[in-house]
């Protein structure tokens, strides 16, 4: 734990506390949960999330994740995305107010509209907390820091990140927490022209504020990139109106020029992820795009980031073609060791591609055998890590690998990471299917 973030931050914790003695005053879900045919009002946190394609919404479950939760609560799919909570809901702690029904699962409160569900502030305090692992303390920890950009505390922001980049601090699954700051700002396609907007206002007085930076022209780039994907939208190149792709390029080439003219960016890993980012939009080509990556891996060897992002590049969707970014993978797992470190290497880079494919073992030639033993050698790694150890148990589910699975769900004891596993049931499921009894659900 570095000790310049905990000072930058401890007046963050005495305003946690104060959330923490507000969110006392309402009664929890579990308290008003048998109110059948009332309404109510109640304050709790989101134990879990579900996505139904029956309902074409989220059931929020509180107390419990699916099917032991105490009350679920139901959104639209439209509405749920539209909540202000930058990132995953489990965690978080809301506020529902709304009418008690009786279901075939349990309470139920049907909320049709975002008036009846509030997401509380995120608890500061986890800027300073000295252990976080996984997803959703990942999430936690960029609502924080968003909510400290909203706020306006440009020193706390700037104290952070320098002392992150400095520091190489990791998550306990092995992650950069360096690389989560900087996430915390990135925008997606689904945020609208408005949030866009806004967002340029906070870093045009950002600059005003603190107009020598090292950290605000790396999030300033990031914005570009970010404007840059929404106005060329999803789908392939070819399905791309010509005057969106004029616009993805001149605001690429913002961020490239943003990068490029300040020196300082460099002392960041995230300055070189940025610009194999522009570098994959742009389609560089294959000798200029390998000398940003020899000189990205001189600066950190060890940043595994640099290395997924290059699988991007050479996969289809980039510049390469079928094949060619497994074959890379497999280099790079026999020059950093076959066996342990290389295989877990292999395994990053693996589940890196997986939103490229519905399935990433059945489209792709990546070889599950050598990304399972990757994962094992993360746990070994990274023992810690409950994160981690769900990840390969649902991948061994999955992929059907029974054997493997028998080992690995006793590893993630009795609280499995509902990031991972979405409900309790999906667990049961795998664990029937260890158990040699065939048991096929949608998540899998």
């Amino acid at each position: 734990m570095n000790a310049l973030r905990i000072a930058s931050i401890s007046v963050v914790v005495a305003m946690a506390h104060l959330l923490a003695a507000a969110a006392e005053k309402l009664p929890d879900a579990a308290a008003v949960a048998k109110q059948t045919g009332k309404a109510v009002q109640f304050q709790d946190e989101v134990k879990a999330v579900s996505f139904s394609r029956s309902t074409n919404g989220y059931y929020l479950s509180f107390g419990a994740p699916y099917p032991q939760q105490v009350l679920s609560v139901w959104l639209p799919a439209a509405v749920y995305d539209g909540l202000p909570n930058h990132k995953s809901m489990v965690g978080r702690t809301v506020r529902v107010s709304g009418n008690v029904e009786v279901s075939s699962t349990g309470a139920l409160i049907n909320l049709n509209s975002a008036a009846g569900l509030t997401v509380l502030a995120a608890d500061e305090s986890i800027l300073s907390r000295p252990a976080l692992d996984g997803k959703q303390d990942r999430s936690q920890f960029k609502s924080a820091v968003w909510q400290t950009f909203k706020r306006g505390d440009y020193d706390l922001l700037e104290a952070l990140g320098e002392s992150l980049k400095r520091s190489r601090e990791l998550l306990f699954d092995g992650s950069w927490l360096s690389e989560a700051f900087f996430d915390s700002f990135r925008m997606g396609i689904r945020q609208s022209s408005e949030q866009y907007t806004e967002m340029d206002a906070r870093l045009n007085d950002w600059e005003k504020r603190r107009p020598v930076s090292s950290v605000l022209p790396l999030i300033r780039a990031g914005y570009h990139i970010d404007i840059a994907w929404k106005l060329r939208g999803a789908g392939y190149e070819d399905a791309v109106k010509p005057e969106r792709r004029a616009e993805f390029q001149k605001e690429l080439g913002a961020a490239r020029r943003i990068l490029e003219s300040n020196s300082t960016t460099k002392s960041y890993r995230e300055h070189f992820t940025l610009m194999q980012t522009i570098a994959f939009g742009q389609q560089w080509p294959r000798d200029q795009y390998e000398r940003l990556f020899v000189e990205a891996v001189n600066v950190q060897p060890d940043y595994y980031e640099f290395f997924c992002h290059k699988a991007q590049y050479l996969s289809p969707l980039g510049t390469g073609k079928r094949g060619e970014w497994e074959e890379f993978a497999e280099r790079e797992r026999q020059k950093a060791g076959a066996g342990a470190g290389g295989d877990a290497l292999y395994a990053r880079i693996a589940w890196s591609m997986r939103n490229f494919y519905r399935n990433v073992f059945k489209e792709s030639d990546v070889s599950w055998p050598k990304v399972a033993s990757g994962w094992q050698y993360l746990i070994r790694q990274y023992p810690s890590s409950n994160y981690l150890k769900s990840i390969y148990a649902n991948l061994c589910w999955k992929v059907g690998d029974r054997e493997r699975l028998r080992a690995a769900l006793p590893l993630i004891g009795p609280n499995p990471d509902m990031t991972v596993w979405v409900n309790l049931e999906n667990v049961n499921l795998a664990q029937k299917f260890a158990d040699g009894v065939e048991a096929v659900d949608a998540e899998r």
